[in-house]
């Protein structure tokens, strides 16, 4: 199934028509949206992304926000909203996997081993894959791309759509594996301690990536994390080799970066937005990740 308007599931004839199908085939949302807002439901295996602003979800209590630098993997049968309110349209992009085809995909991976980063048992399916923020990566994020981009220019054979599908999940059992790698820098000699600290550590970087226009404190970020301050720095660092605090400031740039290129927003207003402050701090932080200064990016 393939939706280039937000699912109208409000509206009774829709809704009856589209539970029919919902669930039993693989779909993919790419559609625009200034306000949508969808009640906590029961879901398949999927991947969110958005384009030109925010999409907010709601899962276990917690708001994760995807945006321009951000997708989501949220798992089989959990239960969650969302909800996108903005000022200009959001595309709100999403891809939800037919039950069928995850095992699938594990069976075709099973026999080429050699294909992926670490040995794969065919009896380990499901696997369950971090239901966090992920920046935008080389992996999974080309496929995401050449899916949204072949949807959005008009129709699609179910038979493409289908072997794009098997290989996104293909790309999500490496990112799945990489994690299992980042699982062993963490200072812990038991490994369950390990996976529950980088879990952990999720949280909190889903927190900085949600919330990076407020006022961002360790104690706030190590809250969510449900660590110590001392502890969730420890951590951090030996995992991303910055201070939670950089990491904030490079989301801040970065957001600044695309709304200095994409809008006519002032200086103020864009340091403003994006959590700087200041001109100065906007400009200070501009040099630092990107070496540019602001009146490069504009001719005014």
């Amino acid at each position: 199934m393939i939706y280039r308007a937000m699912p109208a599931v409000w509206e009774p004839k829709f809704r009856r028509n589209f539970y029919e199908r919902w669930g039993r085939e693989s779909a993919v949302i790419s559609a625009r949206a200034r306000r949508a807002e969808y009640p906590e439901f029961r879901q398949l295996l999927s991947v969110k992304a958005a384009f030109g602003g925010a999409e907010d979800y709601f899962i276990d209590g917690r708001r994760i926000t995807v945006d321009d630098d951000t997708f989501a993997i949220i798992n089989t049968d959990r239960t969650y909203a969302s909800r996108i309110e903005a000022l200009r349209p959001v595309q709100s992009f999403s891809i939800f996997f037919d039950r069928s085809l995850p095992a699938q995909a594990w069976q075709s991976l099973s026999r080429a081993q050699s294909a992926l980063d670490c040995p794969v048992d065919a009896e380990q399916w499901p696997v369950e894959f971090a239901e966090k923020l992920y920046e935008h990566d080389s992996l999974v994020s080309p496929v995401l791309r050449h899916i949204r981009v072949a949807v959005d220019s008009g129709p699609v054979e179910d038979a493409w759509l289908d072997e794009q599908l098997l290989f996104l999940l293909g790309r999500m059992v490496r990112l799945h594996n990489k994690k299992l790698r980042i699982e062993a820098v963490i200072p812990s000699r038991k490994p369950a301690t390990r996976k529950e600290l980088l879990r952990r550590l999720g949280l909190g970087v889903d927190f900085m990536q949600t919330r990076y226009r407020d006022p961002v404190r360790l104690k706030d970020i190590a809250g969510a994390a449900h660590l110590s301050p001392f502890h969730f720095l420890r951590v951090f660092k030996s995992v991303y080799r910055i201070s939670p605090s950089d990491y904030v400031n490079r989301k801040r740039a970065m957001a600044a970066l695309r709304l200095l290129r994409e809008s006519n927003w002032t200086m103020n207003a864009v340091a403003d937005h994006v959590g700087f402050g200041s001109r100065t701090s906007l400009y200070r932080h501009l040099r630092a990740h990107y070496g540019v200064e602001p009146r490069e990016l504009r001719s005014t």
